[in-house]
């Protein structure tokens, strides 16, 4: 009896001749628990690329502003000898008409700091600098600035701080901000410069 059962077992395998539903019922079934990990591992890691490739772009900002303002000569860095809502008197000895057009200057320090603008006019005789947008927070006698030049091509928004330290040296500071996936986010560098 249980060699009959066999070879019925063998001729019902045998005279099978395509697919049945079942077995492509099984292979979908296979399929999606496979396809539907790899689905999510692909859109997560499209994320994560989206966010490094901001990060990269932020950081090379950085890197390249720091660089800018490390490279400044010592008049282009001071503290201001007054301001208005739409100017800023330098405290340099630069008295060339027109020297600073289409350079960007930061309020490094004091009142109204952490805002850059672009200069469109400089007035040689009176060191003072006309610029694009009016100030948020005009700068005074206490207002630290540099003066560099710098393309508008960013996405980013950043600022500068440069701050006096010992042996010579002063400390820049560059924050970049960008948004990655709706949330704000910032990278910052700092390196030393030697006064000239």
């Amino acid at each position: 009896m249980k060699k009959t059962y066999i070879r019925y077992f063998k001729k019902l395998c045998s005279d099978q001749h395509g697919v049945g539903l079942l077995e492509i019922t099984a292979v979908l079934f296979f399929l999606a628990v496979v396809t539907i990990p790899l689905i999510n591992f692909f859109i997560s890691g499209n994320r994560f690329t989206a966010q490094a490739r901001h990060e990269v772009a932020a950081l090379n900002l950085a890197q390249e502003i720091l660089e800018e303002t490390k490279s400044v000569p010592e008049n282009q860095i001071g503290v201001a000898l007054g301001g208005s809502a739409s100017t800023i008197t330098l405290a340099g000895t630069k008295t060339t008409d027109g020297l600073y057009n289409g350079d960007k200057i930061a309020t490094t320090g004091g009142t109204g700091s952490g805002q850059i603008r672009t200069i469109t006019g400089y007035a040689g005789s009176t060191r003072v600098a006309t610029i694009t947008t009016n100030w948020t927070t005009s700068p005074d006698s206490t207002t630290s600035y540099i003066v560099f030049e710098k393309s508008d091509s960013t996405p980013y928004t950043y600022s500068i701080s440069v701050t006096n330290g010992t042996n010579n040296l002063k400390t820049v500071t560059v924050l970049v901000n960008y948004e990655a996936k709706g949330i704000s986010k910032s990278v910052s560098l700092t390196g030393e410069i030697i006064k000239r």
